[in-house]
């Protein structure tokens, strides 16, 4: 039997390992826990697809649908199902409850959230809610975002547009309504090995990547004197690894290192690349012999909500549904990356709530019990009063 009280439910989901292969190479990943998932939504009456992420199959995400007898609006409720590692932690998936708070890894971020996502679903399809309600739990969240890269086509190729997206990240039951990108770079710095004793031979890229490293935190304190964003203060520019050298009486003819820019609104990730190269030139410039390449990794945009339209209506929705239940939610801008800014840019707008605890990606991982009572109360008579609204 499948629980439906969102505490029990949380519980048998971390119950279930569902580390990142991504992060810990040979982890179980999400086959099991979308399996559960899938049943679960399937009982509630659901139409449910499993699906493989396009660049790796292995990475299985869940997308269920239900419509109701009246027609009505579209929403999407989404949150992912892999969690981070697991090291040091004792017993990771054996759910504890203690006083107000439920422990294990995944309990916060974000198994808390996905069960109080089903419980308000199951609820909705109960009362025949009008409209239709999606189910997107996704794969990968925390690394490559593979898994909601393809349930985003997979959702559009439907010929169903969603009039908005709800994503339970761990926010403390606040609304999220911004957050940062980033964008990661590789530089490759290559000069000319020599005796340590005869540097006049050299082109020192260790040298090299010293001053590089000073552009780079000079930069990043010229960014800390612009304007600051109202939710997100400022951007910032980091060397995040290094490597250079390889035995002690030897100049390095190589180095390394990987930069990370975390960008805001309207910061793109070409802009990005045009700041990293224009540092490195003015190294390579001053550096007779040294030649450099700079190659983008990964980049993600920054988010930002709209003040109108459907976002607002669904966060306006939630407030007053979380103060019913004795919550007065806060607005606030994430420092880190969500993928809110994935189904933004695919034309969706989104909702960022969910309920937290402590110990996001540590080893006491908790969620406030409280929280996790109020959400999926919240969610369905928010999501329930939208889905009937007139567009």
């Amino acid at each position: 039997m499948q629980p439906d009280d969102v505490v029990d439910l949380t519980a048998a989901l971390i119950g279930i390992d569902s580390v990142s292969p991504s992060l810990v190479p040979g982890a179980a990943g999400e086959r099991r826990i979308a399996d559960y998932v899938a049943s679960w939504l399937e009982n509630a009456g659901f139409r449910v697809r499993l699906v493989p992420a396009v660049a790796d199959p292995r990475r299985i995400s869940v997308v269920a649908v239900r419509a109701g007898t009246v027609v009505g609006r579209t929403v999407v409720l989404n949150g992912h199902l892999d969690t981070v590692g697991v090291e040091e932690m004792v017993h990771p998936f054996a759910a504890r409850l203690d006083g107000d708070r439920l422990t294990g890894r995944g309990s916060s971020d974000m198994k808390g959230g996905l069960a109080g996502l089903l419980v308000a679903a199951k609820q909705l399809a109960r009362q025949d809610a009008p409209g239709t309600i999606i189910v997107a739990f996704v794969a990968d969240e925390e690394d490559g975002s593979v898994g909601a890269e393809t349930v985003i086509d997979v959702v559009r190729s439907m010929g169903i547009v969603p009039d908005v997206c709800l994503i339970a990240e761990p926010t403390g039951l606040d609304l999220a309504i911004a957050h940062r990108g980033y964008a990661v770079f590789d530089v490759d710095l290559r000069g000319r090995a020599a005796h340590s004793s005869q540097p006049e031979s050299s082109v020192d890229a260790l040298r090299a990547l010293g001053d590089l490293l000073g552009e780079i935190a000079r930069f990043d304190h010229g960014l800390t004197l612009t304007p600051a964003h109202p939710l997100l203060g400022h951007g910032s520019l980091r060397a995040t690894t290094a490597r250079s050298g390889t035995a002690t009486f030897t100049i390095a003819a190589n180095a390394h290192v990987a930069v990370e820019r975390r960008t805001l609104p309207g910061e793109s990730p070409q802009r990005a690349l045009g700041e990293v190269q224009g540092l490195v030139d003015s190294v390579v410039a001053r550096t007779p012999g040294l030649r450099a390449d700079v190659r983008r990794v990964l980049d993600r945009d920054a988010w930002q909500a709209g003040t109108a339209g459907d976002a607002a209506a669904l966060s306006q929705l939630l407030a007053t549904s979380l103060a019913s239940a004795g919550v007065q939610p806060g607005r606030f801008g994430a420092p880190y990356w969500m993928e809110s800014a994935l189904w933004e840019a695919a034309g969706i707008p989104t909702v960022v709530c969910g309920p937290a605890g402590g110990g996001l990606h540590a080893v006491d991982e908790w969620v406030d019990v409280g929280q996790l009572r109020a959400f999926p109360v919240a969610v369905a008579d928010a999501v329930g009063r939208f889905l009937g609204q007139r567009a």
